[in-house]
């Protein structure tokens, strides 16, 4: 149990839930709750949180500049969005705000647990049905990745699993999974999760 943690969710029963489960997990040392998005940047800086936990779409769609206001004044301060925001362009725009985790407010109580945890420990954690919802229809461009790297990162961000992309290049497992190290290894990323959120980013996934 280390640092605080401040919810800013104007729903009451979705932050009374998480103050609960954050509480009773013993998660940080202190809880600070936020009411109104009026209040969210005096606050945060009164309470000086180490973590975050923030549901825009509750307060009746917070814009995208007062969220990116808030990212720039607290650069360090690590984020976890907890929303039912299906909008991909505005899921994007937030990710690209340098949040570190994008759940729905359908998940488990393991997977708040799961991405609080792996958000603590600098890395990020996003739900699948995040993914799902900013991995359709996608749009890339070229990077410093090979042509063939990234009709793999294309192919990945479908779910495809390393027969199915092997299969549909007419290439080997192996050289497959060879690829999808060296992408990693290129892009600093460990995992596909990672590479796909990288992706998204950067304007490779999704875009038109």
């Amino acid at each position: 149990m280390s640092g605080s943690v401040a919810i800013f969710d104007p729903q009451f029963i979705t932050q009374q839930g998480i103050q609960r489960l954050i509480d009773d997990y013993q998660l940080f040392s202190s809880t600070h709750i936020i009411d109104s998005e009026q209040d969210l940047t005096r606050e945060l800086k009164q309470a000086a949180p180490s973590f975050l936990v923030i549901d825009y779409i509750a307060s009746n769609q917070m814009s995208i500049d007062s969220f990116k206001k808030v990212k720039r004044e607290f650069p360090s301060l690590k984020t976890l969005v907890i929303s039912d925001d299906n909008d991909k362009a505005r899921i994007q725009s937030i990710i690209k705000t340098g949040i570190k985790g994008f759940l729905t407010k359908s998940c488990s109580k393991k997977e708040i647990l799961e991405a609080i945890d792996t958000i603590r420990d600098g890395g990020k954690f996003f739900c699948s049905k995040v993914v799902d919802i900013i991995t359709t229809g996608e749009d890339f461009t070229y990077s410093e990745l090979s042509e063939r790297e990234m009709e793999i990162v294309k192919l990945i961000s479908r779910g495809n699993s390393s027969a199915n992309i092997a299969a549909d290049l007419n290439i080997s497992v192996h050289t497959v999974n060879s690829h999808r190290k060296n992408i990693l290894k290129k892009l600093g990323l460990k995992s596909p999760t990672e590479l796909i959120i990288y992706a998204a980013e950067r304007g490779w996934v999704g875009l038109n």
